[in-house]
Parts: structure tokens; sequence; C-alpha cells
């Protein structure tokens, strides 16, 4: 499906200084630049903004992704296990039931951007099997909660569980609610890269 160079991307973990600082810088872009977040400054993850750079309290241990065309970072993504017994998520639903959730080997994926010029392209699919893969070999498991339709379409094109009842809104003056999508299991994760990997295929 890619053309040539010039359209394809690579998708690696990053492992760099400099490319650890791209993708932060790629998050204030998209999220506070682009969107307009406007996150409380006593939130629970510890999101904080320096140096046109977006940070918060798991950014030591988590697993970043990058999206790379011709070497240069234009997406990225993460992974994180619970930090101090707890998923991020866990900050902004304290009074919800995420029982669910309390599952061996289980991450969550968050922080997902891209540059406006490739959305609708290969790119975020690409990130997203990158990232299930990379699950698959280290034997984890992953959900996620987006609050973007188009990105709920898609997960819900390729299989990924959505947990029933749990749509929320980060915090109270989000516009969107999210949607919470679960892999609990091999066999779930093995349907999903099934689906998957044919769409970036041609089919």
């Amino acid at each position: 499906m890619q053309a040539d160079r010039k359209d394809s991307f690579e998708v690696r973990t990053l492992t760099r200084g400099e490319e650890f600082d791209a993708y932060r810088r790629l998050l204030f872009e998209v999220y506070i630049e682009e969107a307009g977040w406007n996150f409380n400054p006593a939130n629970p993850s510890g999101i904080r903004i320096s140096d046109r750079k977006l940070l918060d309290d798991r950014d030591d241990f988590a697993t970043c992704f990058g999206v790379f065309r011709q070497d240069v970072l234009v997406g990225g993504g993460r992974i994180c296990g619970r930090f101090q017994g707890r998923f991020e998520v866990h900050g902004y639903q304290p009074d919800r039931d995420l029982g669910f959730l309390d599952i061996p080997n289980l991450f969550e994926a968050s922080r997902a951007a891209l540059r406006p010029e490739i959305r609708g392209s290969d790119a975020f699919p690409l990130l997203v099997l990158h990232i299930f893969e990379y699950c698959k070999r280290n034997r984890l498991l992953v959900f996620t909660a987006p609050s973007v339709r188009s990105v709920m379409r898609f997960y819900h094109s390729i299989g990924m569980p959505a947990v029933e009842g749990c749509r929320f809104r980060f915090e109270p003056e989000d516009p969107a609610e999210a949607q919470l999508f679960l892999v609990d299991s091999e066999d779930v994760l093995d349907t999903v890269l099934q689906k998957l990997r044919p769409l970036l295929r041609g089919g």
C-alpha cells in the first residue's frame, strides 16, 4: 500500500532522548496548540508543559512508539503499566468500578498523536499494529479510552471490544466522552491482529 519513499511510514520503539523530545513536542502541538486542550493544573496525571513539550508523571517508564516518514517523527503513541498500582484512567474515574482492569500484564495505551497532513493515511493503523504486535511478543494485554469518534470507529472495525457502560469524560469540562476498549485475553488480541493486518495489505 505504500507507493513510494515519501509516502511510506516506519514505526519503531523510541530509544533516544531526541526522539522522546520530538514525540513530546508533537503532543504539545496536537493536544495543546491544535486541539486547545485546557487541562486542570491539579490533574491526577501530573500533566504539565515545559519548553513546548507535554509531560506527565508516567514519562519515565512509558514505552513510546514513533511513526517516522523519511526519518522525521510525524506521529506517536505509548503504553504504560500501573503506576503505584493504578492506571492513568483510575485517577480520573475514582468512583467507577474498574475491577475489570485487574488483569495481569495489562497496559494502558494513550497519547496517540499524528501530524495533520498524515491523518487518514496508513499511519495510525500501522502505529496500532506495531503496538499490538509489541504486546503480542511480550505477552501483554492492552486497553485504551479514546474520545475521538473516528478512532472509536477504527477500533470497532478491527474487533477491539468496547466495555459496555464504560463511557465517561476524563474531566468534567471535556467536550466529548471517551469509550474504553479492552483486549483482555491473548485470543482477543489474536482476533484483532487478524482483522488489522489485512487492512495494511490492501485487503
